[in-house]
């Protein structure tokens, strides 16, 4: 991950969904506290393993053509993804703590904007640089 345009977009992914629950939290009225503050660093560290993932799929795999190395990507992570929103949104459901409550609510919509910036913004990303790639324009 040293070359900067793959690095760039995953940290702008990671910032921008952090800026997402952020909004989604002032929106909405949930505080800034040591709790949300937890889950706003839970959904980076989310967001940044989604993103190397694509990264690592398109760029450092041999073989198959882009499109295809991001659709074998998108279904690993929408995976990961969707399963983690079950998770939440039953813990949202069945839990009696507003702590819990607050956690998982900030975590649903961060990852909900994750899947935005993952899957469009850096996914169109990394397939331009590709491409370019593919064509020696490097």
């Amino acid at each position: 991950f040293r070359i900067p345009i793959p690095s760039a977009a995953v940290v702008f992914s990671a910032f921008s969904d952090m800026l997402i629950a952020l909004g989604f939290m002032s929106i909405t009225g949930i505080e800034l506290s040591r709790y949300t503050i937890a889950a706003v660093l839970m959904l980076i560290g989310y967001s940044v393993d989604t993103d190397i993932l694509l990264t690592a799929r398109v760029i450092k795999e041999k073989g198959e053509n882009v499109n295809e190395k991001v659709r074998t990507a998108m279904k690993t992570g929408l995976t990961m993804t969707f399963t983690t929103l079950a998770a939440l949104s039953a813990l949202y459901i069945f839990s009696t703590s507003d702590v819990l409550d607050d956690i998982a609510i900030v975590l649903i919509f961060g990852l909900i904007g994750d899947l935005m910036m993952t899957w469009l913004f850096n996914a169109g990303v990394l397939k331009w640089y590709a491409l370019r790639r593919q064509k020696g324009g490097e």
